[in-house]
């Protein structure tokens, strides 16, 4: 009996000790919000009465949180950068709104500003465009894929059902589908871009010992396919190149 007590008393103070964390991990969560949400609507009278300077300031603060509308903070310190000449910044935060709202408005507007800076990187023509499209265009292609895989599913079902050969080109199809879906799947966590925060050097291999093959000014946009410790692994002018990551500023994806 005495043991019976026992063992319900270490579980209840077991429970009580797990509710308590929970209350005091919500109850800390819900501080941090708020301050994050006075810092926010701070920033936003700051930025109301035009004073740009200090507004940046506090938005940048709290410009990585989750929890606070990062695209509404990305659009404001770009017009805010915009404003204050700073164009490679101002490319920097409009692409991370175009990342949580991609559309042809924004594009066009940053090309605009490139075009006007003389920048690389930001042509409709460049690479860039295309994986623009795969940004603003990424859950229709992934149901479309979806409902394709479905269809071939339900195809060489059938066919195996009913004793039909499955011909050749049902098998490359279906070799092409898990392609485009495995495409799909890992292109997010290989392909990224950044913008040169400073003029940086291009190597042709991962190493500061690595001979300089050109170099890129402040402003630049470029496309990352894999890195390797501060090493980015770049696509620059059609060709390869390593860049260190510290020269660079990384989009938010």
């Amino acid at each position: 009996m005495r043991m019976q007590n026992y063992t319900f008393m270490r579980t209840l103070q077991s429970a009580i000790s797990k509710i308590f964390l929970l209350f005091f991990l919500l109850f800390t969560q819900s501080i941090e919000l708020k301050a994050q949400n006075d810092i926010a609507k701070k920033a936003d009278s700051l930025f109301n009465e035009k004073n740009y300077t200090e507004a940046a300031k506090l938005y940048q603060i709290i410009f990585k949180d989750p929890k606070v509308n990062q695209a509404n903070i990305s659009l404001k310190l770009a017009y805010i950068n915009e404003n204050e000449g700073n164009i490679p910044m101002a490319l920097y935060y409009l692409n991370n709104y175009y990342n949580f709202k991609p559309s042809n408005e924004v594009f066009d507007k940053m090309n605009k500003l490139a075009l006007a800076g003389k920048y690389q990187g930001y042509e409709r023509n460049n690479i860039n465009f295309v994986f623009a499209l795969y940004q603003q265009y990424y859950i229709f292609i992934l149901y479309g894929l979806i409902i394709l895989g479905i269809f071939l599913i339900v195809v060489l079902y059938n066919k195996k059902k009913h004793g039909k050969p499955i011909q050749r080109n049902n098998w490359i199809l279906a070799l092409t589908y898990m392609a485009l879906l495995a495409l799909l799947i890992n292109l997010p966590s290989t392909y990224r871009t950044a913008i040169v925060k400073e003029r940086t050097y291009l190597r042709n291999f991962p190493s500061s010992a690595a001979p300089i093959i050109g170099e890129i000014e402040p402003g630049n946009k470029i496309n990352i396919f894999g890195s390797k410790d501060i090493w980015q692994k770049a696509l620059w002018n059609r060709g390869v190149a390593y860049v260190n990551k510290n020269d660079l500023w990384l989009l938010e994806d």
